[in-house]
Parts: C-alpha cells; sequence; structure tokens
C-alpha cells in the first residue's frame, strides 16, 4: 500500500508540474517565464503578447524583434504616457535586458507587437512567436491565447486621455 501511495504522489507531482514548465523557457542565460497574449475581436490587425524575460547572465542582451507564422510583422513595442496622452511606438534599438535583471512585458508598457496579424487571435489557441536577441539569437515562445479582456488596465484622466498610434490596441 505504502508504495501504491509513493506512485499517487509522484503522479500528482508531475501533473502539478508541467504547467509550470510549460510556462518558461531558458535559452543560454535568458529565461522566459508566463507567456501570453490577448483575444482579439474579429477583423483587428495588431495585437499584443507580453512575457517576462529574465537574464541570469554576466553580459546584457537586447530584444530586437521577432517573426510568427500569425504575422505579418512582429515588432517590440512600448506604451506611455506624455502630456496625458497614451502613445505606443517601437523601442529604437531594441529593448535591454541587463545582467541579472528581468524586465515585463505587460499591457500598458513594453510588449510584443504582432502587426498584420492574419487571423485574430482566440482564446484558448496559442500563437507561435520566434524572439531574436541580439547575443542569443532566436528563441521560438508558445503563447497561450487569454481573454480579451485579461490584463487591460488603460488610465484615462477625466476623459483628456487620448489614444494615439494605437492601430486597434484599445486597452493594450
Amino acid at each position: 500500500m505504502k508504495h501504491f501511495a509513493k506512485l499517487a504522489l509522484a503522479g500528482t507531482l508531475m501533473l502539478v508540474s508541467v504547467p509550470v514548465l510549460a510556462d518558461m523557457v531558458t535559452h543560454g542565460s535568458l529565461e522566459l517565464h508566463d507567456p501570453w497574449t490577448r483575444a482579439m475581436p474579429p477583423g483587428a490587425r495588431a495585437g499584443g503578447g507580453f512575457l517576462v524575460i529574465r537574464n541570469t547572465g554576466t553580459e546584457a542582451d537586447r530584444l530586437v524583434g521577432g517573426k510568427s507564422p500569425a504575422a505579418g510583422r512582429v515588432e517590440i513595442h512600448e506604451m506611455a504616457v506624455v502630456d496625458d496622452i497614451m502613445k505606443m511606438r517601437p523601442v529604437a534599438g531594441g529593448l535591454e535586458i541587463a545582467a541579472g535583471a528581468s524586465v515585463e512585458l505587460k499591457p500598458g508598457s513594453y510588449h510584443v507587437m504582432f502587426l498584420d496579424v492574419r487571423k485574430s487571435f482566440v482564446e484558448g489557441e496559442t500563437v507561435t512567436v520566434t524572439l531574436d536577441f541580439m547575443k542569443a539569437g532566436s528563441v521560438e515562445v508558445k503563447m497561450p491565447v487569454k481573454s480579451i479582456g485579461t490584463g487591460a488596465r488603460m488610465h484615462m484622466h477625466q476623459g483628456k486621455g487620448m489614444m494615439k498610434g494605437m492601430g486597434g490596441m484599445q486597452g493594450q
């Protein structure tokens, strides 16, 4: 009976461990955690991808772009409020991931930008993207598609804030 209990415990631990392992990709000194993207309304042509990148190495690296079969282009973008106007733009020269540091790509901040999306992302599906780093090279990541409202946090100041350069990315 003790043998059966040990097997049952081992099986349970394996089931619990699998999702954790599936949410992280390691490539050299880079760890890419918790990737995801958001479902899109039908006909939308742009979407955002999010994850945490940790650099365990002794040298900085840069996320400079990517590619995906789901989109015509993949860029690294940032969003910021400038003079009460939300602006989104590509990150010139790529996003630095300092040695020993982590960077979170999240809604309303840095993110992977999918442009010229071929088919709107649907909740429950997965989007594959290959992220390009200056030193580490290319890393394939699978981003589960979460519900359309996941991570939404738009800060509008008494109706004064405006979305500029959003290309259909309201709430991103």
